[in-house]
């Protein structure tokens, strides 16, 4: 009789097992969520998985998903397919790991009709399926759960699996950054007591520890490990998200200094709602962090200002601050112009709460989207190893 692998034990306690309603909800799924994070996860693993295509060009993908929940990585993985539309020429196969047993549950029954997917209740600091796997995916920060010992010995579990099966393959790493807004209070730590107050049982949840990370640290970690398991690194990649409208600024739990910019980017895509323009303003955060992280949020606070700024005087309103005309980024440059020429067509007398205000959350995320540098200061960093194994 065979034994069970050790990564099916799972030791931990199941956080999650409250959250499930949560991810079920459709409330979960914002204007934020739909219109700027989805895009951005999709472009970023589109572009990975395009650039896999290029090296390599597996016949199919094989998908390793640690920390799975209910699929949502594996609907993630079949869109970026459809983007790069290759869906029809590629076969997707999808392996999702948790450690909580009620989303597993989940997860099972929601994709029960599909073959090409299995869900596996494990722990993967106890080792992963050696299978051979050209994307080994999260999202939802799964990696944030663990020590930093831990996560090495993750990626060496990954680094070995890729050398022995000779694969060209993609790691996913997806964490909290370490100097998101939302969290100014935690800076100087980069492991603390964090608690998932946004859920809608957030009575529910209790404080866990989660490690958040500044990218050139997690980059040294990655080295480190595929060094010690002598696997070639190809290439490293990082991308900050939802710098300015993670679901803590909702809630402000770790940072009451800041207004709810979640909520406040929301309400402009509202039709018949008016924002208040002044809540959008952003004052660059003055707690001590890594220079590359400080001249970011400096440029850039300027520069959301500035595009802040255009739209309220373009309806007539002084946020009584000063203009400096600074010269904006390409992707955000026009903003006057387009509006103009969008009044020029529009006929209704709500041309404020439906085309002025999208049109500001949409020049917005574009700003947030191309500006940012990859260094840990959005709520999530998004970490791409390419990897050959082969050699």
């Amino acid at each position: 009789m065979t034994s069970t692998p050790n990564y099916f034990k799972q030791e931990s306690k199941d956080h999650y097992r409250t959250a499930v309603n949560h991810y079920l909800s459709p409330k979960r799924k914002d204007s934020v969520k739909t219109k700027w994070e989805n895009p951005f996860s999709l472009k970023v693993i589109a572009n990975a998985i395009k650039k896999l295509e290029e090296k390599y060009s597996p016949k199919s993908l094989q998908v390793m998903d640690f920390g799975c929940g209910i699929g949502e990585g594996f609907v993630l993985a079949q869109n970026a397919l459809k983007y790069l539309d290759i869906l029809q020429t590629k076969e997707l196969f999808y392996l999702g790991l948790d450690n909580s047993s009620e989303m597993v549950k989940v997860a099972k029954q929601k994709w029960e009709n599909n073959k090409n997917l299995n869900f596996q209740e494990a722990d993967i600091r106890l080792g992963i399926p050696d299978n051979p796997t050209e994307i080994y995916l999260s999202c939802g920060v799964p990696y944030s759960h663990l020590t930093e010992a831990e996560t090495q010995d993750v990626l060496g579990h990954i680094f070995r699996a890729i050398k022995k099966n000779k694969t060209q393959s993609l790691i996913v790493i997806d964490v909290l950054g370490r100097y998101s807004i939302e969290w100014v209070s935690q800076w100087e730590h980069s492991r603390w007591a964090y608690r998932m107050s946004f859920l809608a049982e957030a009575q529910e949840q209790e404080d866990m520890m989660m490690s958040c990370h500044y990218a050139h640290d997690l980059k040294s970690m990655v080295v480190q490990a595929s060094k010690q398991e002598n696997c070639q690194i190809q290439d490293i990649e990082f991308f900050d998200r939802s710098v300015m409208v993670g679901r803590h600024t909702s809630t402000r739990e770790y940072n009451s200094a800041i207004p709810p910019y979640r909520e406040i980017i929301n309400s402009l895509y509202e039709s018949g709602h008016t924002t208040n323009f002044r809540e959008l303003l952003f004052q660059s955060p003055s707690a001590q962090a890594p220079s590359p992280v400080k001249e970011f949020f400096e440029s850039f606070s300027r520069i959301w200002n500035q595009v802040v700024i255009e739209a309220a005087e373009f309806c007539g309103e002084n946020l009584n601050i000063p203009n400096n005309n600074i010269p904006l980024p390409e992707s955000v440059t026009g903003l006057k112009n387009e509006l103009s020429n969008l009044q020029e067509s529009y006929c209704e007398h709500n041309f404020r709460t439906d085309i002025v205000e999208p049109t500001l959350a949409e020049y917005l995320h574009r700003l947030e989207s191309t500006m940012q540098p990859g260094l840990g200061v959005g709520h999530t960093l998004i970490g791409i190893v390419y990897v050959d194994g082969t050699q």
